[in-house]
């Protein structure tokens, strides 16, 4: 009678201590990676975007490449913050790349900015957008080109001159995605990374 009494003490034990474990704060394995899709994408959109402009007139064509260690940031903001809109996960991704961020609008290269304010050195814009409309991943680049990019690239140029100084604007661009599944549904993140690189002399 009293084994029986030590062996249901003991079992009423073990049972407490699994209902504590299961109550507590953190969350069960693999709860917070569930919703992470499948993180492979087509690294081909870089190649999209180049071959967009060179069907305009732009002045200023910007190479952009893919970029696997922005791929690596985007990831690392979407794990933090699961699916949310366009620029809440942009400015944690600003946070993560450790970059002070402008818009591309606001680059000493792009026209109606150029004055004798200039600086030199770099600027930095970072932005991203999200889908989930069933688009390809080069279908979403080029729906963001032809919404987005292209009026904002048609506006830069590469140089301009005021009381005899002739400021040189260059440009580079990176590109990267990544996916989150949430609720049956895959989210696609694309962020860029632009810049634009101010250098200064005498006009000729």
């Amino acid at each position: 009678m009293k084994l029986n009494k030590v062996l249901a003490l003991a079992l009423s034990g073990v049972m407490a201590v699994s209902m504590l474990a299961g109550c507590s704060g953190n969350p069960a394995d693999g709860e917070q990676g569930n919703n992470q899709g499948d993180t492979t994408v087509d690294t081909s959109v870089a190649s999209v975007l180049n071959d967009e402009q060179a069907d305009t007139d732009n002045k200023v064509k910007v190479d952009f490449t893919y970029s696997n260690s922005l791929e690596t940031a985007l990831k690392k903001t979407l794990d933090v913050t699961g699916v949310v809109k366009a620029n809440a996960a942009e400015t944690y991704l600003k946070n993560v790349l450790q970059v002070e961020d402008v818009t591309v609008g606001n680059f000493y290269g792009s026209q109606g900015q150029q004055s004798g304010s200039n600086k030199e050195g770099k600027q930095t814009a970072v932005f991203i957008y999200r889908y989930n409309n069933g688009l390809t991943d080069t279908g979403i680049a080029k729906d963001v080109y032809n919404k987005y990019l292209d009026s904002a690239l048609e506006k830069l140029t590469e140089n301009y001159t005021k009381s005899n100084v002739k400021w040189s604007y260059s440009y580079t661009g990176e590109v990267a995605m990544s996916k989150v599944e949430k609720d049956n549904q895959t989210y696609t993140y694309i962020a860029f990374v632009m810049t634009c690189n101010t250098t200064k002399a005498l006009a000729d």
